[in-house]
């Protein structure tokens, strides 16, 4: 009785912090002295306006635009959780008072369709503010179950009772963002969030609390911004899984660990499980970021060793589950994952990518261009395609300069035919005028000279032909003819085969013989299909790398690709895929002249400087791609990494 009156008199303030800690303090001597009387507390009846008032207040804190309610029929809100009851006056109180807020709401008495609602607005990335009038155990797990967790969605739950439930009874995990709100008396209301520090153990603690008797709600905005939470981590411990990719991450691996080696250390030190990080890109980068949020971390080794992909052994397995580094994110047991982690759609679905540490382009390494052999050199100065129309004109040019010398001499013979029959004619017509003509008239003729047929000369056609090749050839030769048809002609071959053979020849000749000539580089996808295809190159990737996905999922080229890297390959093995682009880079550093290998440019072009730059040919770009630091889906701080 004494308890009860206690309890009773603390009713009457008006909570500020001190009262709040004193009554916390005294209501945890009543829990230990005397347990029954706290659960008569936790349900005392209640005034229905009052409750209805203070709710629909505490939700105008949060500013939402739009508010889901789930709200079950016949719940009431008296006791400790909503409960069945045939009136349900307090829930439509509730509800006219929020809508005199002139709040948009969405009110569902379905848990489905609820639910339903919750990931529509996840896949839209809308933020939502979700009252949940009902018992949150069961809720929780279907949260759960379902993959809502996400710092998009807040779920408020109204817990009537004087205190919040323990952690025992129920457990908020991040990336869950969970409001709670307790009556501790009446008119009175404390609001619990689960987010208010930047720990990791998710505990709910008092951030707001709403009077009715005096000023309302303490502060408004109603919860803290998560900007400002997690821009201090205090010292919060990450995970973060690691292995072997340079230039990224330095991983050396042994068995010389030891129990010192498990523990904890400072930033610099990153000894774990026989392995040790001793550089990279991207090690240095999670130092700064830890500087700058104040937090530490901790190496695991990545299972297998790799990114991660998807599963393919289990065919009941719907939920996309996937291996190596992203498989610990995606399962909640690592925090961060770097190192050159590329985006695609399939991972976006199981994590969530900050902004862009890396924006690279894919590309492909080979060995570099041999050199051709040199008893060949003398046909390398013109392209294959030239050559026949090269042979050819060299052949016609003979019998085109013979027609143009035989023309004149077949224009004389027709002539000096026509003269003849002429003159025929003339000797018979002088005939008759004799016969006609008197003794005493004396006739003149006159003589008529006809001309002499000019003969071709002997073999002319295979001088002609004799005459252009030793032109071609640059050597000396004697005029066929002296008619100024064949002498135009004559300075036309002149002319090609002294400045367009003769000089450009040379002068290419001359170079390859300075700068030996090599073969053609294999720098674009449609030359490394031709080569995998004429000359069997094998074509290697890193394993559950975003670059195998671009070959698993990519269309045209490289679905090619993939393919003939399968048929290259005997029954059932992967021979293709390496443990590393590193791995692919010592392959053909190692004398393999028909290899090639698949990854980011700036990967490749790293362990290229390593082993010998003169040693590979890098392709051209063939797309271009972005790497993050991938997290957890729903992630909480992702905001306030994207700051940093």
């Amino acid at each position: 009785m004494v308890y009860k009156v206690v309890a009773s008199a603390l009713d009457y303030y008006s909570w500020p912090c001190e009262m709040v800690k004193l009554q916390s303090v005294l209501g945890l001597l009543l829990y230990t002295v005397c347990r029954p009387v706290e659960t008569r507390l936790a349900y005392q009846a209640c005034n229905e306006p009052d409750i209805a008032i203070g709710l629909s207040q505490i939700i105008s804190g949060l500013r939402p635009l739009p508010l889901s309610i789930l709200a079950l029929p016949g719940l009431t809100l008296s006791d400790g959780y909503c409960q069945n009851d045939a009136s349900g006056i307090q829930v439509n109180d509730f509800l006219q008072q929020l809508h005199r807020l002139y709040y948009k709401s969405v009110i569902f008495n379905d848990t489905e369709l609820f639910f339903h609602h919750v990931e529509k607005n996840l896949h839209g990335a809308i933020e939502c503010v979700n009252m949940i009038l009902d018992k949150p155990k069961e809720i929780l797990k279907h949260l759960r179950q379902r993959r809502l967790a996400h710092r998009l969605s807040l779920f408020i739950f109204y817990w009537g009772a004087r205190w919040p439930p323990r952690p025992h009874t129920l457990h908020f995990e991040e990336p869950m963002r969970v409001v709670v709100i307790t009556r501790p008396r009446h008119k009175a209301f404390r609001i619990y969030y689960n987010q208010a520090r930047p720990g990791s153990d998710s505990q709910l603690r008092l951030v707001n609390w709403y009077d009715g008797d005096n000023l309302g709600l303490q502060q408004i905005p109603l919860l803290p911004a998560a900007s400002s939470v997690y821009a201090n981590f205090e010292g919060r411990v990450f995970t973060v899984p690691v292995f072997h990719s340079p230039p990224w991450f330095w991983v050396t691996y042994g068995n010389n660990s030891s129990d010192t080696d498990k523990e904890l250390l400072n930033l610099d030190s990153t000894d774990y499980n026989e392995m040790r990080v001793t550089g990279g890109r991207d090690h240095r980068l999670l130092m700064l970021l830890a500087q700058h949020m104040n937090f530490r971390f901790r190496y695991v080794e990545a299972p297998g060793r790799t990114q991660g992909s998807l599963r393919f052994d289990d065919a009941k397995d719907l939920n996309d589950s996937f291996t190596g580094g992203i498989g610990l994110l995606q399962s909640g047991q690592a925090d961060f994952f770097l190192g050159d982690v590329g985006l695609s759609w399939e991972r976006r679905k199981a994590i969530e990518f900050s902004f862009f540490t890396l924006a690279d382009s894919g590309a492909f390494a080979t060995h570099a261009p041999r050199r051709l052999n040199e008893a060949l050199a003398i046909m390398r100065p013109f392209k294959q395609d030239i050559w026949p129309y090269l042979i050819l004109t060299i052949v016609f040019s003979g019998p085109i300069f013979y027609g143009i010398i035989t023309m004149p001499y077949i224009w004389r013979r027709h002539h000096v035919k026509l003269d003849e029959e002429q003159l025929g004619y003339n000797c018979i017509y002088m005939t008759y005028i004799k016969e006609i003509t008197p003794g005493h008239v004396m006739v003149k003729l006159k003589k008529i000279k006809v001309p002499i047929v000019q003969q071709m000369p002997n073999q002319l056609f295979e001088k002609c032909i004799w005459f252009t090749l030793r032109l071609f050839l640059k050597q000396s030769c004697q005029e066929l003819y002296h008619g100024y048809r064949a002498k135009f002609l004559t300075i036309v071959y002149w002319i090609a085969a002294t400045y367009v053979l003769a000089d450009v020849y040379s002068a290419q000749l001359t170079s390859q013989f300075a700068r030996p000539a090599r073969e053609t580089p294999i720098d674009t996808l449609q030359r490394l299909q031709a080569a995998m295809i004429r000359d069997g190159y094998s074509l290697y990737v890193e394993k559950e790398s975003s670059s195998l996905e671009m070959l698993e999922n990519g269309t045209e080229l490289f679905r090619h690709l993939y393919a003939l890297m399968r048929q290259q390959q005997p029954e059932g093995r992967q021979g293709f895929l390496i443990d590393s682009v590193e791995a692919g880079i010592q392959l053909i550093a190692k004398g393999g002249e028909d290899k090639a290998v698949l990854g980011g440019r700036e990967t490749l072009y790293f362990n290229i400087q390593q082993y010998g730059a003169q040693n590979f040919q890098l392709s051209h770009k063939l797309y271009t791609r972005y790497s993050a630091v991938a997290v957890q889906i729903g992630c909480p701080f992702l905001d306030s990494l994207n700051d940093v």
